[in-house]
């Protein structure tokens, strides 16, 4: 019996699937892969053997190109790892456009995009903050995204375009990357995440009055609350970026002064987003996010005390959406009549405003909850 393409590609995954991934594993998969490109190569050229052995039908698909990019990406802790995983899809790209048969067998998925973003992002996580290439790293991620982005445009066959999950990826490599460009940059990939959500739904609606094709449609973006909730954490951790405050004169603490706030703006922004968008409600994280935004983000004045108490009222006047979890404790949960206040929006409106002023409207807030629990 000679072994095909199925059996090959069963190895394959196997490899790919070693608990942790490693170097060794990632190199197996290549010389097994090279095998199948030399045994089909042999076979192109009508050899009726190769090294003695009567040839079977033998040619790397999209499977066996996925087990490989697996197989790198998943040895994400390697410098290597991620980088190689990118070559082979860049290589699988390149194949595609040539126009032959096999080109049409290799054509990537959204799948080996997310492969390959995923393995960036995990380094980036792994190293975490303070390391200077994380920013290259998100960025790297940053270009995958539009490169599916620019797939779709092209409409290629079979379709290639983003979706949740790929704009989720960006995300977070961003926001682990700790970089003083992070909250900018997670801002700008949320909001093309919306737009790409609006015009799915334009496309649906067109779809309903009989103006377009139900060929190959899908709502394939749509952000959900933690996409929103990831840009307003990023905002809120972003006080210790930048050089340490003992050694900065006036005129660079009031830059940087200026700079928070702006941080805190977009961070503002994607709650005013949140509240508008039709498919996403705020959460107890969305609030506990936004006060500590304030805390970390703006200078302690009674205007950021006014600020974190009317997002505090906001929160508890909030109708909650969320479910009921059954493994969070009660105690830690959103109490009825509570809005979109628990625990750690409690916890963070302690530490954020003096104690008077916390007392005065953790009265507000339990005298309307006791209204709207009955």
């Amino acid at each position: 019996l000679q072994p095909d393409t199925n059996v090959f590609n069963k190895v394959l995954m196997a490899w790919s699937h070693i608990r942790g991934g490693t170097k060794a594993s990632s190199i197996r998969a290549m010389r097994i892969l090279d095998l199948m490109q030399e045994l089909h190569h042999h076979q192109s050229s009508d050899a009726p053997s190769w090294q003695g052995i009567g040839l079977s039908k033998v040619q790397p698909n999209l499977h066996t190109y996925k087990c490989v990019i697996y197989a790198w990406g998943h040895a994400s802790h390697t410098l290597e790892g991620p980088d190689r995983a990118e070559e082979i899809l860049r290589h699988m790209l390149s194949i595609s456009k040539a126009g032959n048969n096999l080109g049409k067998e290799v054509l990537p998925d959204e799948e080996c995009f997310h492969i390959v973003m995923k393995s960036h992002a995990e380094l980036v996580r792994r190293r975490g903050k303070g390391d200077i290439s994380n920013a290259d790293r998100a960025r790297q991620v940053t270009d995958l995204l539009n490169w599916m982005e620019l797939l779709a445009v092209r409409r290629t066959k079979p379709k290639i375009e983003p979706t949740t999950e790929s704009y989720r990826i960006a995300l977070s490599a961003w926001a682990w990357s700790h970089h003083i460009d992070a909250p900018k940059q997670v801002e700008e990939i949320l909001f093309r995440m919306i737009r790409a959500c609006e015009l799915n739904r334009n496309k649906l609606r067109d779809i309903q009055n009989g103006l377009g094709s139900k060929d190959s449609f899908t709502l394939a973006v749509t952000p959900e609350t933690k996409d929103f909730n990831t840009v307003i954490n990023c905002c809120s951790f972003a006080r210790g970026v930048g050089v340490p405050k003992d050694e900065l004169d006036d005129d660079i603490k009031f830059s940087q002064q200026l700079a928070l706030k702006e941080t805190y703006d977009i961070a503002e922004g994607v709650l005013d987003a949140l509240l508008s968008f039709p498919y996403a409600q705020p959460d107890s994280n969305t609030f506990a996010g936004m006060i500590r935004a304030c805390v970390n983000l703006l200078p302690d004045t009674d205007e950021r005390d006014v600020r974190v108490i009317d997002i505090f009222r906001l929160a508890y006047q909030t109708p909650n959406t969320a479910v009921k979890s059954s493994v969070i404790p009660e105690r830690l949960q959103v109490p009825a009549g509570g809005g979109c206040v628990d625990a750690n929006v409690l916890r963070q409106l302690r530490y954020a405003i003096p104690t008077s002023e916390y007392i005065r409207v953790r009265e507000e807030y339990e005298e309307h909850r006791r209204k709207n629990s009955k």
